[in-house]
């Protein structure tokens, strides 16, 4: 199966946590406008390592998808899900209705032919799907965050080498590789870890395998 994909309205935020929450994890009560900053970067730079791990887009979004290669197939799994609506369905040609030739499984983002048919390709999918983040987020998702970036905060008040900063009067600027906060999340012992075991086990149900 090939899918190609164009963005019509894309992500707005990709934040899996909020400030709120993430200071509430890290047993924040102070603010300033740097450690909001800092704390913003963090919650950034975790929830993609979380959308890259399971290798998809969780913010919502609108797009339209396109399958070809398509053999002896009767689910198609659209790549932004839940699915909140499909605007429409082009089978080679012909528009399709939902409930008549397809239905629709939100939470697992796929679409099911109906009638005993085959879908035919080209099939041209236009839907919006994705959370609304970062208040949809799952709690499972944003457990992940927080455990990501909590290590990378205690690493940047610690003090790392592999940090850097770049001063100008009341400027400043820090470097942070967020390979490190992973590998100190990990113990040095890599996915064995519990701290990583706890974060595969959250996410791995938000990881589609197969349909």
């Amino acid at each position: 199966m090939q899918i190609t994909q164009s963005v019509i309205d894309d992500v707005k935020d990709v934040s899996l946590l909020t400030n709120y929450e993430a200071k509430l994890g890290l047993n924040i009560s102070t603010s300033s406008a740097m450690l909001d900053d800092q704390i913003d970067m963090l919650i950034r730079w975790s929830s993609d390592e979380i959308a890259l791990s399971c290798m998809r887009v969780f913010g919502k979004m609108k797009v339209q998808e396109i399958f070809r290669e398509l053999l002896d197939c009767r689910r198609l799994p659209l790549s932004s899900w839940p699915i909140i609506e499909v605007d429409s369905i082009n089978e080679n040609g012909v528009f399709l209705d939902e409930d008549i030739d397809f239905e629709v499984d939100s939470e697992s983002g796929t679409l099911r032919r109906l009638g005993g048919h085959f879908w035919i390709e080209p099939t041209m999918v236009i839907y919006s799907g994705g959370y609304d983040l970062p208040n949809e987020a799952p709690d499972a998702l944003r457990q992940a965050t927080m455990l990501l970036a909590r290590e990378a905060y205690y690493i940047m008040v610690r003090g790392d080498a592999t940090i850097r900063m770049i001063s100008h009067k009341d400027a400043r600027i820090i470097y942070f590789d967020p390979s490190t906060a992973l590998k100190a999340l990990s113990g040095g012992s890599g996915s064995g870890s519990p701290a990583r075991r706890a974060i595969d086990d959250l996410i791995k149900s938000y990881i589609r395998f197969e349909v």
